[in-house]
């Protein structure tokens, strides 16, 4: 019912004579009717902000705890397990995403863990990477000999790619050119070297294709968050598109995408589920890197492009 078939169906209670009251009543209900749209309308709007930042924080924790990324680097593990006979899959799994959840953190956050400046927004991640090295510490020494190799050399690399070892000298990350390649090497000792190395008998050959094309794939993943933190890195330190510059960096990683497109067809065969599963998956990332600006959202590479080895994993299970 509109606001004035409202007033004229109310008409008759009025005197009609007496004007001051008409106008009185007209005034007094227009501006509780309009009182009570604003009043709602506001409490509808507050709910939705208060939902909206609540997600947005619990977004944000969710990435800068590297949640997201372990469970990255846990699909490219199941990808590997799922091309070679394991024993103690999920006791591997749970060391795999525990051990890459407590290595990120450490190498995001050894600044502040060196400071010891914590407040109780900050010091929580820090007691979330502590519960996770503390659970996959325990759980190394349920895993093989060979497991434990490839586990230590991947700590290895992220220790030095985060902490000096001597007190005059830099991490390897700020020497030139190394940043990408320790990255690439720590990744595989957790997604290709530690899935192998669970089973009886490891097989040198499988390690080799599968750690070329995950290789790749992991060396072109970077280039978009090398592509966004031009911006914001340090003039020391030389990434490839500060060298060779952001046009020929995309097209180093669309060639590199089709290379290790083709070693997988030649590898495993066309037919093969982890084949097709993984042109698709080269496919969206070379998407994504040609997409990929200095100046893009946080989100694009830290939540979209870290993500998509999950949409492999699962790729995988519908072919």
């Amino acid at each position: 019912m509109s606001f004035n078939k409202l007033i004229r169906s109310h008409s008759h209670q009025l005197n009609p004579k007496n004007r001051i009251s008409t106008s009185i009543f007209h005034s007094v209900f227009f501006f509780k009717s309009k009182l009570f749209q604003k009043f709602y309308s506001t409490a509808v709007k507050f709910r939705y902000l208060h939902v909206r930042n609540l997600l947005k924080k619990l977004l944000n924790f969710y990435i800068k705890s590297s949640i997201h990324v372990a469970l990255a680097v846990l699909a490219l593990a199941k990808i590997s397990l799922l091309s070679t006979a394991a024993d103690q899959e999920y006791t591997l799994l749970i060391f795999i995403f525990f051990s890459a959840l407590s290595a990120y953190n450490f190498i995001k956050f050894f600044p502040f863990f060196k400071s010891q400046k914590f407040s109780f927004s900050t010091a929580l991640i820090p007691l979330l990477t502590l519960i996770a090295f503390l659970i996959s510490g325990a759980v190394i020494f349920l895993l093989p000999s060979l497991v434990v190799a490839f586990a230590l050399l991947g700590g290895f690399l992220a220790l030095g790619y985060a902490v000096p070892f001597q007190s005059t000298l830099s991490n390897w990350r700020s020497k030139k050119g190394w940043k990408m390649y320790l990255v690439v090497l720590s990744w595989l000792c957790l997604t290709v070297g530690v899935p192998l190395a669970s089973a009886e008998l490891f097989d040198a050959a499988l390690f080799f294709k599968l750690g070329l094309v995950q290789g790749i794939y992991i060396f072109v993943a970077i280039l978009p968050f090398e592509i966004g933190d031009l911006n914001s890195d340090a003039a020391t330190l030389q990434t490839l598109p500060k060298t060779l510059g952001v046009k020929r960096v995309k097209i180093l990683g669309i060639l590199l995408l089709l290379f290790g497109s083709v070693i997988a067809v030649l590898s495993f065969g066309f037919a093969s589920p982890f084949v097709k599963s993984s042109l698709i998956t080269f496919f969206i990332l070379g998407l994504s890197l040609w997409r990929s600006n200095k100046n893009q959202s946080a989100f694009f590479a830290r939540f979209w492009v870290e993500g998509i080895p999950i949409l492999w994993c699962i790729l995988i299970y519908y072919f």
